[in-house]
C-alpha cells in the first residue's frame, strides 16, 4: 500500500513537471496541487489487557501513556472555487516506545515472565478538506486510515495480531503565497482514533483493548498550486 500511494504522488509530480507551458502542449489541471509537510506530534493511548480467567482480587493490567514522534508527509491535492480536497500520506511510520512487563508462572513458582510490547503506525492515510476563513486563515477537517502493527516478545506466550482503525483531525492554518503559485502553510491539528483490540494467539481468552487513542500536531507545508 506505501509503494502504491507514494507511486500516485509522485507520478503526479514528475507528470506536470513535465509538462511545457507552450501553447500547443498539454496543460496541469488549474487548481492541482502538490506538496510536502515536516512537523512533530504528540500521541496518547490508554491499554489494557483482560483476561476470562482473571484471579480473584487482580487487578487487569492497565496504563497510559504518552510519546513524542516527528512527522513528514507528503500531499496531492485540488482547489475549486473556495474549497481544497486532499489526500495526506505519512512517509515515516510512527513506533510507540516499548512496554515491558513481567509476570509469575503461579502463586508458589516465582520464575518471571517478561513481556515486551511496541506498536508502529504505518500507512497514516488522511483525506481532507480545507476552507477559508479569514485572509490566510483556514480550517481544515479530515478522515484517517492507518495500519497498526504490533511488535512484541511475550515470555508468556503467544502474540497480538496486526489491526487497523480510522479516525478524524480538525485543525486550523495559514497560508501565504510566496510567487508562481508556491505557497507555504503552518498548521496545528488534533486527531482522535478509534478503539481497537487484539486477541492472543495462544490464549484467546486474553485480549489487549487500546483506547483514547488521540493525537495533536503542528507542521510546516511547502506547496506547489498549477
Amino acid at each position: 500500500m506505501r509503494k502504491s500511494i507514494l507511486s500516485l504522488i509522485f507520478s503526479v509530480l514528475l507528470t506536470s513537471m513535465g509538462f511545457t507551458t507552450s501553447s500547443n502542449a498539454l496543460s496541469v489541471p488549474e487548481g492541482l496541487g502538490i506538496g510536502f509537510s515536516v512537523g512533530t506530534a504528540g500521541y496518547y493511548a490508554e491499554g489494557e489487557e483482560k483476561t476470562d480467567n482473571q484471579k480473584t482480587g487482580e487487578d487487569m493490567a492497565k496504563d497510559g501513556g504518552a510519546f513524542q514522534h516527528d512527522v513528514g508527509s507528503v500531499f496531492i491535492e485540488y482547489t475549486t472555487g473556495p474549497i481544497t480536497f486532499g489526500i495526506d500520506y505519512n512517509i515515516e511510520d510512527v513506533t510507540t516506545p516499548s512496554n515491558t512487563n513481567v509476570q509469575w508462572t503461579s502463586d508458589t513458582n516465582f520464575a518471571a515472565l517478561t513481556n515486551t510490547v511496541k506498536a508502529t503506525f504505518e500507512n497514516h492515510t488522511t483525506a481532507y478538506i480545507m476552507m477559508p476563513v479569514w485572509g490566510g486563515l483556514y480550517a481544515k477537517v479530515g478522515g484517517i486510515y492507518v495500519d497498526i502493527n504490533t511488535q512484541e516478545a511475550l515470555g508468556t506466550g503467544g502474540n497480538y495480531g496486526n489491526t487497523d482503525t480510522t479516525g478524524f483531525t480538525v485543525g486550523l492554518g495559514f497560508a501565504h503565497e510566496v510567487q508562481n503559485g508556491f505557497s507555504v502553510r503552518g498548521e496545528v491539528l488534533g486527531a482522535r482514533y478509534e478503539d481497537v483490540s487484539v486477541t492472543n494467539s495462544a490464549n484467546t481468552t486474553t485480549s489487549v483493548h487500546i483506547t483514547e487513542m488521540m493525537g495533536a500536531s503542528a507542521r510546516l507545508s511547502v506547496v506547489k498550486t498549477f
